[in-house]
């Protein structure tokens, strides 16, 4: 025993040499300061500054040091997966010029030294952000702030002009979603639908998806300049023109009329407006 009692201590030595170096730093590097936004509409990674983060790191080193910026719930994926985001090195004429991920080492030079990040998210929710700076596996410093991250509010427009061209009355229908909300709405599943009143039956429909930036409104259709639907009605005969590349397109004759529906989901958002074709009376409205 007395013989592998100097092994004993001098493994208890190394072990504790091993963990003193991993976890503690004479490298003198503090987060003195971190500007974040307190509430982030849901998003992936905007091309402005709504979603950017600066950190003020001090390095009271006299040479440059280099570092990883390890983060949690900086970015984090439809799944509610924290994911590694990037750092911006360089940003002008309201685009990014150069960025790397946070994977990647940066260097901070002595003194006072800003670091920008980007924040993104597909989940809505409170997301507790954490940041630690790291130097050969060794946390420098850490520290943790919160972001609100609010989804998008949408609802639908719907509306129609009147064409008239010899025998025929052209009813061009737009539609469009709006979004009040600060999130950015991905993937919105649009449904137009040209319905007869009498029977309920659908004549004719078309369904996108569309995505919806925050405080803005998006058409139904996905090509520009199209209407979202066509209604033409004849007196006589109707005409051979397809309205392409509208879908939801129906010809009748002058005194019918047409129930038209727009329906957007967006998660567990749904908004529906119905109108009636001749005619301005709104017969149903629905936002939930």
């Amino acid at each position: 025993m007395r013989k592998e009692l100097p092994l004993i201590i001098a493994g208890v030595i190394l072990v504790s040499a091993i963990i003193w170096w991993h976890y503690d730093s004479s490298v003198d590097v503090k987060i003195v300061e971190i500007s974040a936004p307190r509430s982030l509409g849901v998003d992936t990674l905007r091309g402005d500054s709504v979603n950017q983060i600066v950190i003020v790191v001090w390095n009271n080193e006299s040479k440059a040091i280099n570092v990883k910026l390890e983060t949690e719930n900086a970015f984090v994926d439809e799944n509610g997966k924290s994911v590694d985001t990037y750092i911006v090195l360089g940003y002008e004429n309201g685009a990014y010029t150069d960025m790397v991920s946070t994977r990647d080492e940066i260097t901070l030079q002595p003194g006072v030294n800003e670091i920008t990040l980007l924040l993104g998210y597909k989940v809505t929710g409170d997301q507790n952000v954490h940041i630690r700076i790291v130097n050969n596996e060794v946390i420098l410093d850490e520290e943790s702030f919160t972001v609100d991250v609010l989804p998008p509010e949408i609802s639908v427009e719907l509306d129609y002009d009147l064409e008239s061209i010899g025998d025929l009355n052209i009813y061009n229908i737009d539609a469009y979603v709006l979004n009040n909300g600060l999130g950015r709405a991905e993937d919105v599943e649009t449904t137009i639908s040209i319905i007869d009143p009498d029977t309920k039956e659908v004549l004719a429909s078309e369904i996108n998806d569309i995505d919806v930036p925050a405080y803005s409104k998006s058409s139904f259709s996905t090509w520009k300049d199209s209407h979202a639907g066509v209604i033409e009605l004849s007196s006589g005969e109707n005409s051979d023109e397809s309205y392409m590349p509208a879908q939801a397109v129906v010809k009748g004759k002058i005194r019918e009329a047409y129930i038209v529906k727009v329906t957007a989901v967006w998660e567990d958002q749904i908004a529906e407006k119905e109108m009636i074709i001749p005619g301005n009376s709104s017969v149903t409205e629905v936002e939930l």
